[in-house]
């Protein structure tokens, strides 16, 4: 009885600790991600600071001379500052991926689970492996219903299973996540499915929900030298997400894997504080 109530409040303080460090890595990809955008929006007023003391020159010599280059320096202008705009839009949109997403985790109210899988897909492109290697896929079902489940616990558990899928996805030679929600009578279902590596016919599929059990393939170890595998991030999701009555599976597919969250409908607030 102690031994179960010592893992519970391991497990609680395990999460507390994790939900920082989940976007703690993301946000790492997002600096880089926006050093990209800002370097470009200072070389392109660099140019445009120059250009302008070049036309300011032009329009005081107009009356000796034709201006036939200010329609090419006026046009390039132009473009510099629609580049210039659209490197703000990539910026500011980032930032309110990020944002939003903040937010639903701060936030007790019903969540939109398309909502969260869609930020989720965004907010991934900071992770660049994700960026230049990873298709994405998204099914999202409509009318999916708002579902009373704390965003602090559900983001984490599904970032698990992202990150999963791409662990996975490391020594694949076409590489593809699909985050997907369907809407059964009194279910909702939220699918990550990857074609990477796949589940071990040597290990059971309940031992992987085992805290600190870790079976990755050693082609995908070679891949992630230097990244230390815990073997939490399943039995973080189901600890996570078990108060709402819900069920987190891992299935194999033909070539890869399927992680499926089963939420009830209507879903019901947890339990127990967290």
């Amino acid at each position: 009885m102690h031994g179960d109530l010592d893992m519970k409040k391991c497990f609680a303080a395990l999460a507390e600790l994790d939900r920082p460090g989940h976007m703690g890595r993301l946000m790492r990809g997002l600096i880089h991600n926006i050093n990209g955008p800002l370097q470009n929006i200072s070389m392109l007023l660099e140019l445009m600071e120059r250009n302008h003391t070049r036309m300011e020159d032009l329009v005081a010599s107009l009356s000796d001379q034709d201006g036939s280059d200010l329609p090419r320096l006026l046009d390039s202008e132009k473009g510099r500052l629609g580049r210039l705009l659209e490197q703000v839009r990539l910026f500011s949109d980032m930032l309110r991926d990020f944002m939003i997403l903040h937010e639903i985790e701060a936030n007790e109210s019903e969540i939109d689970v398309n909502q969260i899988l869609e930020r989720l897909g965004k907010i991934y492109k900071a992770d660049l492996f994700f960026k230049h290697h990873v298709s994405l896929r998204l099914e999202l079902a409509p009318h999916v219903p708002l579902l009373r489940v704390l965003g602090r616990h559900l983001v984490p558990a599904l970032h698990h299973l992202i990150q999963n899928g791409l662990t996975a996805l490391r020594a694949a030679s076409e590489k593809e996540l699909v985050l997907a929600t369907d809407v059964f009578q009194d279910e909702v279902w939220i699918r990550v499915e990857d074609n990477g590596c796949g589940l071990s016919d040597q290990v059971p599929t309940e031992e992987l929900f085992t805290p600190f059990a870790t079976h990755w393939p050693s082609e995908v170890n070679e891949q992630e030298k230097g990244r230390n595998h815990l073997g939490l991030g399943l039995a973080l999701a189901q600890h996570l997400l078990s108060p709402y009555g819900a069920q987190v599976r891992l299935e194999p597919m033909e070539t890869g894997t399927r992680a499926v969250v089963i939420l009830p409908v209507p879903g019901t607030f947890c339990r127990t504080k967290g």
